[in-house]
């Protein structure tokens, strides 16, 4: 037995002894075989597994997480969990596993090579040890190595008693609740208001029996370059990389990554209901509230009132918090289109579709007056009382 340190100033590991990390790297580095049970993972966490059991050419891996069965999982994490459950099984080398059943809080990893265990590391690391984030860099872990044979086989077997008994596979993940991480991007923002928990609840309780489904067109990623329409690689949830905006004397100014529109079908624009002419407030499922309309020809963009960014900063921002979108400034710095909005990523969130529900509540809004171009003036507006509708995704 050998005792695995943190190095967490001013308590640095002795002289002569190893860190957990270290430890880590150098069993699997003589293995061929890897088996994680721990309580919680961290995004950087499984990338830095991911990266390091390529890195050593493992070909069997079992990873269980132990801690989300009662109070849910981040999206973040859950979509990485996804994405490696994907891999590893397309490259034949093992599978993530969510134990449903209780809280388990161990902190195991077991190295074999030949059919054997050879060596178990057994603490408080959790998998954020070998990846840490900002907010655990001052979090000292301690653990230890077990080199007995018989303990080793005995930690395996509980292992595999583990998984048989008390884990779902990643297929079944949706078994588990995903907690949405908060969407920073809104926040301080101009317009846009944040609201308790119990003031969304209040407004979803006012809901009527108006309602609306749009469903979000997207491409699919193998598209996002594609010019044929039907492949939605222009939708206007990706206006920002369609053409710029031109000014009087030629330039075109690239528009920025968060504008965005949700383009609503006609069959929904003519219903007698539909939101039309004025502004009204959205409620959002996260604790936001702010104006929207619904314009351009028969009204058939949805977006944010006075400015397209806010709805971006919304739908975009919650993809990037659940760690599955990256953000641009504008299409200028991103040649690959990886910020591009995708299928594929909209039902990954169970974010296919929009949701409207109309209240019988109003509160009083800005209702910008018209220019000679017919264009929003920003800086004339009168108050009215407006229409409160609640918005949330679904599949």
């Amino acid at each position: 037995m050998s005792i695995l340190y943190t190095n967490v100033p001013p308590l640095f590991k002795p002289s002569g002894k190893k860190l957990i990390s270290e430890q880590f790297e150098e069993s699997l580095a003589q293995s061929d075989k890897l088996e994680i049970a721990v309580g919680y993972v961290s995004v950087k966490g499984l990338q830095k597994i991911d990266e390091l059991i390529g890195k050593y050419n493992i070909k069997d891996v079992k990873l269980i997480c132990g801690m989300y069965s009662v109070d849910g999982m981040p999206s973040s994490i859950r979509n990485e969990i996804i994405r490696l459950h994907n891999k590893w099984r397309a490259d034949g080398i093992g599978d993530l596993y969510i134990v449903k059943n209780m809280d388990y809080h161990g902190k195991l990893y077991i190295f074999w090579k030949d059919d054997q265990p050879f060596l178990s590391i057994l603490g408080s690391a959790n998998l954020g040890a070998l990846s840490p984030t900002s907010r655990a860099l001052r979090q000292y872990e301690l653990s230890e190595t077990i080199e007995d044979i018989a303990e080793n086989q005995e930690l395996t077997e509980f292992v595999t008693n583990l998984q048989e008994k008390c884990c779902i596979t990643t297929e079944e993940i949706d078994k588990i609740k995903t907690v949405h991480e908060r969407n920073d991007l809104l926040t301080n923002i101009e317009d846009v208001s944040e609201l308790t928990e119990s003031s969304v609840q209040h407004f979803n309780e006012k809901e009527n029996d108006i309602s609306f489904h749009i469903p979000i067109k997207a491409p699919k990623f193998a598209n996002r370059f594609s010019t044929d329409r039907k492949d939605f690689a222009s939708s206007n949830i990706n206006v920002c990389y369609g053409n710029g905006r031109k000014s009087k004397n030629g330039t075109v100014t690239p528009r920025n990554w968060f504008e965005t529109q949700i383009t609503v079908s006609v069959d929904i624009t003519r219903e007698p209901d539909y939101p039309k002419d004025k502004p009204f407030f959205l409620v959002t499922d996260d604790g936001y509230m702010f104006e929207a309309h619904t314009t351009a020809q028969n009204n058939k963009q949805l977006t944010a009132y006075g400015n397209d960014r806010i709805f971006g900063r919304w739908i975009k921002g919650r993809l990037v918090a659940s760690g599955l979108l990256k953000p641009f400034d504008n299409k200028d710095g991103d040649p690959d289109r990886l910020g591009m909005v995708t299928e594929e990523m909209l039902k990954q969130s169970h974010m296919t579709t929009l949701e409207l529900h109309k209240t019988n509540e109003k509160r009083l809004g800005k209702v910008f007056k018209r220019n000679e171009k017919n264009r929003l003036d920003k800086k004339h507006w009168i108050e009215e009382p407006l229409d409160v509708w609640t918005i949330h995704f679904c599949d």
